[in-house]
């Protein structure tokens, strides 16, 4: 692909170069319309001044001129010339500067005054004026026994040519002048212009992994540029975050794995250093260390597939409530023993969604609240009727914040008290919401008040689903 300081070079070169082009052209030619039309009304006048000067008397036609007035007509310096034919085509007077030669004559001209261009005695260029005329006749008493007379009158244009062709010149030479310079100029004006666009690639070239929090200073940037930098910002500022995330998400992983990991090779190493002891009680601690890390891999891998969007989701008309009661039975026996006071407020409500993984959003959200609630506390459970929400579970803490909220769906994040939990494993919430977002969906936190916590399902923004 052309580059954008080759694209706009030859984009300006050419439009230069035609306006240059233009701009003498129609420069010649407005140059050479006046002065050929100031040319040719000094040959009008002379030839009116001639026809003036012409009259008839009893001796015939007779042409008065001065001596001043004859002096481009003489033979001596001629540079005009006349001719004056009769009607019939017979010559009657000519200028001496035609000597015994005759001019061209036209045949078709009339009392309309004629231009053109001829060749003068001795081949140089010329330009003529001609017409007809009824000359004066002192004491005539009829019009009809005044002869009609043709006129025509030619001037010396080689001055004339020799101007225009020096303007042709002039015009030229500094149509290439200005082609010249505008050849060494465009190139030099671009470079300078487009300075700050290759200044800002090569600063983006210049950032890696290891300079993500490098940001574009978009004050000092020209206003064209100001958008693509704050563009670059964001895309900056968002790929930082994810690599924080990601960073974050190793550490963390590294973390979780590493305490199963040094049980199973500490169980390993013990029936393998006294095998004739080990007890079968070993072999179910392997077992569950196992078991364990697998449950941390497969959650992984869901989550994993719901951020890359790989989870394809069957949507369908489902019945919340029912789908939160059937849900909260396996768990309504664990939230017995441990004493709490479960608030259940269940309306009919239908949504479209995916059967599968509603159920899976409902195992966490529930399992959580009955886990983290504390002994003796209140677990509440709702499904509207109408509105946004789907469900809500809200149950009590004493250890969250409000401050923990935008945490609360981090991968592997839980309060510092609960790390030694190895029954969950900080990702319930985070592949909860992964799994709402793939239908559409939202899964928020909040804490209507200081120590009580709710989980909620909304529906897509417009018009609440039931």
């Amino acid at each position: 692909m052309t580059s954008l300081r080759t694209h706009l070079s030859r984009t300006l070169l050419g439009a230069i170069l035609v306006l240059e082009a233009a701009g003498g052209i129609g420069l010649y030619f407005a140059v050479e319309d006046a002065v050929t039309e100031r040319f040719d009304s000094a040959l009008k006048a002379k030839a009116l001044a001639i026809s003036t000067l012409t009259k008839v008397s009893d001796t015939g036609i007779q042409v008065d001129f001065s001596d001043h007035f004859m002096q481009d007509f003489e033979a001596r310096h001629p540079r005009d010339y006349f001719e004056l034919w009769d009607a019939s085509g017979v010559p009657l007077e000519r200028s001496e500067s035609l000597g015994r030669r005759d001019l061209e004559r036209r045949r078709t001209l009339g009392p309309k005054l004629s231009y053109w261009s001829m060749a003068i005695p001795g081949g140089r260029p010329g330009r003529a004026i001609g017409f007809t005329f009824v000359p004066h006749a002192p004491g005539s008493g009829t019009a009809k026994a005044v002869p009609v007379l043709t006129l025509i009158v030619v001037s010396d244009a080689s001055e004339l040519r020799e101007d225009l062709l020096q303007l042709s010149l002039v015009c030229l030479g500094t149509g290439v002048a200005l082609l010249s310079a505008t050849l060494w100029l465009i190139p030099r004006v671009l470079a300078s212009g487009l300075k700050p666009l290759e200044d800002l690639g090569e600063r983006a070239a210049s950032i890696d992994s290891s300079s993500l929090g490098t940001r574009f200073a978009v004050e000092a940037l020209p206003e064209e540029l100001r958008p693509i930098a704050v563009r670059l910002n964001d895309l900056l500022a968002r790929i930082e975050q994810s690599f924080e995330r990601e960073r974050r998400f190793t550490s963390d992983l590294a973390h979780e794995l590493r305490t199963p990991l040094a049980e199973l090779r500490s169980t390993a190493e013990c029936a393998l250093k006294w095998p004739k002891t080990r007890s079968q009680e070993t072999d179910a601690d392997t077992l569950a260390i196992a078991a364990h890390m697998e449950r941390i891999v497969a959650l992984m891998l869901s989550l994993a597939r719901g951020e890359q969007g790989l989870l394809r989701p069957q949507l369908e008309s489902v019945a919340i409530d029912e789908a939160v009661t059937q849900r909260w039975r396996h768990l309504e026996e664990r939230a017995r023993h441990r004493g709490l006071r479960v608030e259940l407020g269940v309306a009919a409500r239908k949504a479209v969604a995916d059967p599968s993984l509603l159920r899976s959003i409902l195992d966490n959200v529930l399992e959580n609240a009955v886990d983290y609630t504390p002994a003796g506390g209140r677990l509440a459970v709702n499904v509207p009727a109408h509105g946004a929400t789907l469900f809500c579970v809200g149950n009590r803490t004493d250890e969250l914040r409000a401050e923990d909220l935008p945490r609360i769906f981090e991968r592997f994040w839980r309060k510092e008290a609960a790390r030694s939990d190895q029954q969950h494993l900080g990702l319930g919430l985070c592949l909860s919401r992964s799994l709402a977002e793939t239908m559409g969906l939202r899964l928020e936190a909040a804490m209507p008040k200081p120590g009580f916590l709710e989980i909620s399902l909304k529906g897509p923004d417009g018009p609440a689903q039931s």
